[in-house]
């Protein structure tokens, strides 16, 4: 088999055009699909014929263009020339896939760990380009394998992270902003985590950027511009009174910190998206969402900057596709470094001062599932393939416990048939409300479609069947295919990729589906709503998905990681999912674990200047 190097592999191309996935879901190659190649039949010319080929193959978002041109016998030149993947995940794969495809003349290089979807369906397309070119694809089917260098390497820092995720990428770039030695260790091919899969908006009690648009000072009397105000606000919502109290000390420093962290990114370069309420367009009111909004990539944009900005640091590094295997305590229990082993088999002993835990939760790991969640064992969780739990697992073995035990699980909807999200379906048309039915197997109305809360019990709820659909009305489907709400077309991909279905009437919708109660759904539903059933109506098959464990280690406000007794262990702190939480510590269901990743791994950053100095 060919090798080719970790450094060439990684390596992208100028030339390419593209940006964004969302790969690691552990779902099906759907761009391998029969189904998903059926529109685009061909017939194969007897001899070669050189050109310039586009193509396409369905990716993790929607249809994945490449342009392949095919010279002598070779694969001259490829790029994605269009593409709707996921910003910060999807473009690395658009990326490098066709640089490496063009460079070893094979369409069987090592996806890009992270964006696998996007990885597949690149190669589909290039396939495809040669067969209708009339080459044989096997001859371009070498099996490429990264080089291995297994390499023994010790090096030191003030701070190692473990994981590139959303509290990484800030813990490791407030920290090389402030001069500390960081080595930030991500067992993908690239950074981000779940982070680039997330919405994207900040809360705050007051930025910069709130006060200034705030001309005459209303929300300075708000929960929204006061701190105290949004903490008495908040303990109206506690669901555990056991954990509460009257400071809500987690919830506290994730309003107050946040507020400081927004304004630092605004200052090195993030965009936000623009406040107010206008006329006939998207309404943000006075919240702090990145640009340029939900959905269309704000949060893959922050997540590249922060992880370009940390590798300009000479006094920062990045390790990819290399994984945190123990921690390395010395004989006073004081964790002191690092093991981890490299994908090109290189063995690293790292050391520091401090080991920051930010490697997420276990929704991917099913035998935590069964010791944490056992009723949610066998569901599908839809997030990033990297939530396995490995930093509570090195947390539990110095000595920690897992905290903030729920049964309790948010879950979203997805589409059925490719597992994409469909977050805020329920409210495309507006906050207000929408032209659309969340049904279950019977065609039974079965509530909000948005809720975190519904969604999950109606997942787990048996009488519901396990087979939902969304019905909804021309008005909605315009909606969906570019939100005048929420701004953004990702949800075209419903209609482009077939996984929304247009029928005629009601009758025969609810024939085809067997929904037999949808008729006297909607008779009841337009009793307090209105869907418009003249022109026939639209299904979506959807399925809830639990997407985050909300349980994680034992730790103080300061992101120091505890003893089951309550003590701090010396030298190991975590943020983010790998806490678990932020609300649950308060008592409070979950509500943002975006929020909570970003603004305590900005929190853990401060702690570790201030106990570092």
């Amino acid at each position: 088999m060919k090798s080719i190097s970790r450094r060439d592999f990684l390596k992208g191309s100028a030339a390419v055009v593209g940006a964004s996935l969302v790969g690691s879901l552990g779902i099906p190659a759907y761009a391998d699909s029969a189904e998903a190649q059926a529109a685009d039949s061909f017939e194969i010319p007897d001899h070669p014929v050189d050109g310039k080929y586009v193509t396409r193959a369905i990716g993790h978002e929607s249809w994945v263009y490449v342009s392949t041109t095919l010279k002598d016998g070779a694969i001259a030149a490829c790029e994605v020339v269009r593409q709707n993947e996921t910003v910060g995940i999807g473009n690395y794969a658009c990326a490098r896939i066709p640089a490496a495809i063009v460079a070893n003349q094979s369409i069987n290089v090592p996806n890009v760990r992270g964006c696998s979807t996007t990885c597949r369906a690149i190669k589909a397309a290039v396939k495809e380009a040669l067969e209708r070119a009339g080459y044989n694809p096997d001859d371009f089917n070498t099996k490429i394998e990264r080089e291995m260098t297994n390499e023994k390497i010790e090096r030191e820092a003030d701070v190692i992270v473990c994981g590139a995720g959303t509290a990484g990428l800030v813990t490791a770039a407030r920290l090389a902003e402030k001069g500390l030695n960081v080595l930030v260790v991500e067992k993908r091919d690239i950074p981000g985590g779940s982070m680039a899969m997330t919405y994207g908006g900040i809360l705050t009690t007051g930025s910069r950027r709130q006060f200034a648009y705030d001309v005459n000072g209303t929300l300075k009397g708000t929960a929204a511009g006061d701190l105290d105000l949004q903490i008495e606000t908040l303990k109206t919502q506690v669901i555990n009174p056991e954990r509460a109290s009257d400071e809500m000390p987690f919830c506290r420093i994730l309003y107050h910190d946040s507020t400081e962290l927004s304004d630092w990114l605004s200052d090195i370069g993030v965009g936000f998206r623009t406040f107010g309420v206008f006329e006939g367009d998207t309404s943000w009111g006075t919240g702090l969402s990145l640009a340029p909004g939900m959905y269309m990539g704000g949060v893959g944009y922050c997540m590249m900057l922060l992880a370009d900005r940390i590798n300009q640091y000479a006094n920062a590094e990045i390790l990819y596709a290399t994984s945190v295997t123990d921690l390395i305590r010395d004989e006073d229990g004081r964790v002191v470094g690092v093991h981890a082993k490299g994908e090109n088999g290189n063995e690293y002993t790292l050391t520091a001062k401090a080991v920051c835990l930010t490697t997420g939760g276990f929704a991917r790991n099913a035998d935590m599932i069964a010791q944490y969640n056992p009723e949610h064992v066998g569901q599908f969780f839809n997030c990033a393939s990297a939530s396995e739990g490995d930093g509570i697992r090195m947390g539990l073995e110095a000595g920690s416990e897992v905290d903030v035990i729920d049964t309790e699980l948010p879950a979203y909807l997805s589409s059925k048939k490719r597992m994409f999200e469909l977050a805020f379906l329920g409210a495309i048309n507006g906050f207000g409300g929408t032209n659309l039915i969340f049904v279950n197997t019977n065609g039974d109305n079965i509530g909000s479609c948005v809720s975190h809360v519904n969604c999950s019990n109606t997942k787990l709820d048996p009488s519901n069947g396990d087979r939902f659909f969304c019905v909804f009305d021309s008005t909605t489907a315009e909606a969906m295919r570019k939100s005048k709400a929420l701004g953004f077309d990702t949800y075209a991909a419903m209609f482009d990729c077939g996984d929304a279905v247009h029928y005629d009437s009601v009758e025969a919708l609810a024939q085809d589906l067997d929904l037999p109660n949808l008729p006297a759904s909607i008779e009841a539903y337009n009793q307090v709503g209105y869907l418009e059933t003249r022109d026939g109506l639209w299904a979506l098959e959807v399925t809830p998905t639990f997407y985050i464990t909300t349980s994680g280690l034992k730790c103080d406000t300061d992101c120091h990681i505890l003893t089951a007794a309550g003590e701090a262990i010396p030298g190991l702190y975590g943020a983010g999912d790998v806490i678990g939480s932020v609300e649950k510590h308060d008592g409070l269901r979950y509500s943002y674990g975006f929020d909570s990743a970003i603004s305590f791994g900005y929190h853990m950053a401060n702690v570790l200047e201030a106990e570092l100095a």
